[in-house]
């Protein structure tokens, strides 16, 4: 009767387990994740990063980095990594990354770089979730950047610098609830 018992419990756990790694697994490869709508108490929502349809201004590829702004010397800015995908860091290319806190990488903005802004209207959510988003983008200005701006570049890698053709920023603290 004890072993039973013993069994039925190690049975249990060994499910609760595996249930608490596929969800953990699903946020971490990028398939679900939450984002705080309105301010850090008013509600959780799910979306997919496969539902949101990228801006038609930026470019169809893959950013050369995510990442966090850090800070703003005259025409560069510095980014640290950040990666939606188990592996990635946050930069394309085959870079040795250091997976807990990211590369910060300079980001060299021109004349000809081109600044977008997201100006993305957050629908209401139908069952706790958001389907189909269409991101929309506006002409940016860095002087929009602080410690909780998002950013994502394509250019082109100048030695250890990234030299920039777009930019593109958001920040979730400005996100409201519909």
């Amino acid at each position: 009767m004890q072993n039973k018992k013993l069994y039925i419990g190690f049975g249990l756990a060994t499910l609760l387990i595996g249930i608490a790694a596929f969800v953990g697994g699903r946020m971490v490869n990028g398939k679900i994740g939450f984002a705080p709508l309105g301010g850090p108490n008013e509600g959780r929502v799910s979306i997919s990063i496969n539902d949101i349809t990228p801006a038609p201004e930026l470019p169809i590829m893959d950013p050369d980095i995510r990442g966090v702004f850090v800070e703003m010397k005259d025409n560069m800015i510095v980014v640290q990594a950040y990666s939606f995908e188990a592996g990635v860091a946050g930069i394309s290319g085959d870079s040795l990354i250091d997976e807990e806190s990211g590369i910060k990488v300079e980001v060299v903005v021109t004349g000809a770089t081109m600044i977008y802004k997201d100006v993305t209207q957050i629908p209401p959510p139908i069952n706790d979730e958001i389907h189909n988003l269409q991101q929309a983008a506006d002409m940016g200005t860095l002087d929009d950047l602080d410690s909780q701006t998002f950013i994502s570049v394509w250019g082109r890698r100048s030695g250890d610098r990234i030299v920039a053709d777009v930019l593109f920023y958001s920040n979730p603290q400005l996100i409201k609830k519909p």
